[in-house]
């Protein structure tokens, strides 16, 4: 246990931050006001912050005794203390480079945060299964170190603080349908109004803490549009209000964070808060459609070679014909595109129950459980964030439609086995993956009472737009891809079946002609009205009115469809489901 004296000195270090941590600049605070109560003479918010804040104070000594009967200053033995650290910045700090390992560090001349350091311990424990750190202290432990600490007002760099909350969103202990101030929407509504009142979401001024600031923003965002989707919830964030300008790789510079990996996920993350926020506003009308199926293929074409699943390999001599093999093993690969196939199958899926299943979100859903298989394989599931427990009921939802076409069906409850035994290993790290489970449970039982009609339409058939956001992936993690695309030849394949590189200069081809049309073309002023989509403002500088040649007209969502209360994670995407009027989530 430290003395209070060395604690009170390590408070006064970490007000004073070396080289390792955040600039002590990030208290500064932003207001805006004077946007709109602007007179003649502008008014001078610098001399209106003239005054000392009471939170600059140091903290009594009743506030330190507190703290020490938290054990908020406790810290793991040497080995635990680097095994967590190594932890987190394997599995963790991927999708969120805000932490550079030196900060984490004991200098001569200063003390890393500890508040940062509780809070780095509480998230590499909820992906950890090393018997040393359970038997030093469970994720609760390390959870109420660090809220304590935050609540106490110790730590002063409001860039930390922030990180820290970031941080803080890895603990979850129950889903969304329970009211509760410790699970990840309210760590991220905390973390959000932070960064405003910093101006976070303003461009930052250049130096050495700009980069920071824009990592920092951006992970903000793509948890908020994670977390607004997994919950059928408004996202705190409003890209209106931000000016940030696009992260690049200079903004990765010195901090060892993939940067092509955390830009791909802050896109995919931002396509699927877009499309589930259309959903539960019922503002998912064609034009939005068209331009989210837009940035969507736009993002699979633009990924890395190294992100990819499937790679093209060259024909043999005296062939024209190339094929696609699944790409090595890659874990952050395919968690970013069960993210991709998510959105696939919310996108596409059927728009209001009891109608024909969408061919193209039963495909998504399979490829989401084909990922799944391997992640259970690898023992890998352990390492997924709670997020995961929202894609795998999305694609039971779109699995379990294959109830009326027995031919599907077979495969279909391969898929759904899959699912369900994947939704079991996350709970038992993340409670929220309990209701889905049930929920999933319940509505595949209630499918298999059903009588099956002795004559139903097959699945609707896979648009020329649908069928390029299919276009180079195998059907290796696709156990109804055989099936469902006996009619498309050229459209997906595996392994074993040949594609023909015509097809894919064919559709680039459709898309350029669909791009050109739609420049050339005015909008028509009788559609459906647009509520202007910008999936890239915050992520990348493209042309987000790019579109396809559309070959048959889309229908608005009616307005009873993806609509419904919170009682679930994912329960506005029950709503379409029409076995699961009352669904058990207890």
């Amino acid at each position: 246990m430290r003395s209070q004296q060395q604690q009170q000195q390590q408070q006064q270090q970490q007000m004073e931050p070396g080289l390792h941590e955040p600039a002590s600049g990030a208290s500064t605070t932003f207001l805006g006001r004077s946007e709109y109560i602007r007179g003649e003479v502008p008014i001078n918010e610098d001399r209106a912050k003239a005054y000392p804040a009471v939170a600059t104070e140091s903290l009594m000594e009743e506030d330190i005794q507190i703290l020490q009967l938290q054990h908020a200053f406790d810290l793991p033995p040497r080995a635990v203390r680097n095994g967590l650290i190594d932890t987190f910045m394997k599995r963790c700090a991927p999708w969120m480079p805000i932490v550079e390992r030196s900060w984490l560090m004991e200098r001569r001349d200063s003390q890393p945060s500890i508040l940062l350091l509780q809070a780095v311990f509480l998230a590499a424990s909820r992906v950890s299964s090393a018997p040393a750190v359970t038997a030093y202290a469970s994720s609760n432990e390390f959870y109420r170190r660090a809220k304590a600490l935050f609540w106490s007002g110790y730590e002063k760099n409001t860039i930390t603080v922030i990180t820290a909350v970031c941080i803080l969103h890895w603990y979850n202990p129950e889903g969304p349908e329970h009211v509760s101030i410790n699970t990840s929407g309210f760590w991220s509504r905390i973390g959000v109004g932070l960064a405003y009142q910093i101006g976070l979401h303003k461009e930052p001024p250049p130096g050495r803490e700009a980069s920071l600031r824009r990592r920092l923003w951006w992970t903000l965002y793509a948890r908020d549009c994670l977390i607004s989707a997994s919950h059928g919830r408004p996202r705190a964030i409003n890209t209106e209000d931000n000016d940030v300008r696009p992260l690049t790789p200079e903004d990765f510079y010195g901090c060892g964070a993939d940067d092509a990996l955390f830009l791909a996920h802050v896109e995919v993350s931002s396509l699927l808060g877009d499309v589930t926020q259309a959903c539960c506003r019922r503002t998912l009308t064609r034009p939005k459609r068209t331009n989210i199926e837009n940035a969507i293929y736009r993002w699979s074409r633009e990924l890395p070679d190294q992100l990819r699943l499937f790679q093209r390999v060259l024909p043999p001599e005296g062939s024209t014909a190339s094929k696609l093999v699944l790409m090595p093993y890659h874990f952050e690969a395919r968690q970013l595109h069960v993210t991709y196939f998510v959105v696939l199958a919310i996108l596409y899926r059927a728009s209001s129950p009891g109608t024909i299943p969408s061919a193209a979100a039963i495909l998504a859903s399979s490829f989401v459980a084909g990922i799944f298989e391997d992640f259970l394989a690898r023992d890998e599931i352990r390492f997924l964030g709670p997020i995961f427990t929202f894609y795998l009921l999305a694609s039971g939802v779109g699995l379990a439609s294959c109830y009326s076409y027995p031919h599907l069906w077979e495969r279909a409850q391969q898929d759904l086995r899959i699912i369900c035994s994947s939704l079991r290993e996350l709970s038992k790290r993340w409670p929220s993956a309990i209701g889905s489970l049930k929920a999933l449970q319940s509505m595949i039982d209630e499918t298999a009472k059903a009588a099956r009609p002795s004559e139903r339409p097959q699945p609707t058939p896979l648009t020329s737009d649908q069928q390029a956001t299919f276009c180079g992936f195998g059907t290796d993690l696709c156990r109804l891809g055989d099936v469902m695309l006996a009619h498309y030849p050229h459209d997906i394949v595996d392994s074993g079946r040949q594609e023909d590189d015509q097809y894919a200069r064919t559709v680039s081809d459709m898309m350029t002609a669909g791009i050109l049309a739609e420049l050339k073309t005015p909008m028509d002023s009788t559609s459906a009205p647009v509520d202007e989509y910008l999936p890239l403002a915050s992520v990348i500088d493209h042309n987000t009115q790019l579109a396809f040649g559309v070959e048959e007209p889309t229908s608005i969502i009616p307005d009873e469809v993806l609509y419904g209360q919170y009682e679930g994670i994912g329960n506005w995407l029950l709503r379409g489901w029409d076995c699961t009027a009352e669904v058990p989530w207890h």
